[in-house]
């Protein structure tokens, strides 16, 4: 706002008070533009700040990923033209006394002295080329074959059943067999030979009773010690069986009768649990006695 003399607002204000009015009021308006440029221009900065900010933010890895690949590429470039410009000139078959022949008569040009004779082989005979060290001769490694499994052959013969019935389970030490009562796949060291409950369990072959107790899975058990580190074991029997621990016994010999103790093969049918060790390792009585089969 400029005051002027002549209105009537401005009766009684002198000339020059209103002239020092009008120049403040100048200075204040300059003063006022030049404080919204310092404004817009720091708000454009900062603008620019934030927008890049969440642009890297956004895209900083890709930027990052160009710019190492942009380094590798150049490293590339860089590698296949220094390799490129090895010795173009420089002829492939030439032998060393023709390179050696080639450079001193490159010396003696530009020093003007005779180049010294090179001595080359004669026209017929080969050049003399690095022996080949001849390698040791290795002896290839054995091949291990897998230790075979115990067997009772040899131990003893003319083994029967130790109860009459049908094999309904077989032995299964490197694979696994479903269980009707524990739904899951499990290993089964034995075989499980069906038959009536109370059927009479007979021992295979003579031997001592080495324990008598009852398993947590496979109920009442017996273990009978045989000749030459066998070992027969009956599971599933009734409770309180005719013999006990030190009791030597003779082949066919009645030891127990089947009962339904064993509680990890309950869903099962009516069956006598059988598994044979040879020196503490599990054998597949299938091998050694003949059972009927299904």
């Amino acid at each position: 706002r400029i005051y002027r003399p002549m209105n009537e607002q401005n009766k009684g204000i002198g000339t020059q008070k209103v002239q020092s009015l009008n120049k403040r009021i100048i200075l204040n308006t300059e003063r006022n533009r030049t404080m919204n440029r310092k404004q817009q221009i720091k708000w454009r900065f900062r603008r620019f700040r934030l927008r890049s900010a969440v642009f890297m933010r956004r895209n900083g890895l890709y930027l990052a990923l160009a710019g190492c690949l942009a380094s590798l590429g150049g490293a590339a470039v860089l590698i296949f033209t220094a390799g490129g410009n090895d010795a173009p000139n420089a002829p492939v078959n030439r032998s060393d006394d023709q390179r050696l022949e080639n450079v001193l008569n490159t010396v003696s040009a530009e020093s003007g002295t005779p180049a010294p004779a090179v001595e080359t082989p004669a026209a017929g005979t080969a050049s003399p080329h690095p022996t080949p060290l001849a390698l040791p001769e290795f002896t290839p490694m054995p091949e291990l074959s897998p230790e075979p499994e115990p067997t009772a052959d040899g131990v003893l013969s003319g083994l029967k059943p130790p109860v009459d019935g049908t094999v309904m389970k077989s032995f299964a030490i490197n694979s696994l067999l479903y269980s009707e009562t524990l739904h899951q796949w499990m290993t089964h060291p034995g075989v499980d030979i069906e038959c009536s409950k109370g059927s009479e369990v007979r021992a295979i072959a003579d031997g001592t009773i080495e324990n008598v107790y009852v398993d947590d899975r496979l109920g009442v058990t017996i273990v009978v010690s045989h000749a030459n580190g066998m070992v027969s074991v009956y599971s599933n029997l009734k409770a309180e069986p005719p013999v006990n621990i030190g009791d030597r016994i003779t082949a066919r010999q009645v030891i127990g009768c089947i009962g339904d103790t064993a509680i990890s093969e309950c869903a099962e049918r009516s069956h006598l649990h059988f598994e044979i060790r040879v020196n503490g390792s599990p054998v597949d009585p299938e091998s050694i006695i003949t059972f009927i089969k299904p």
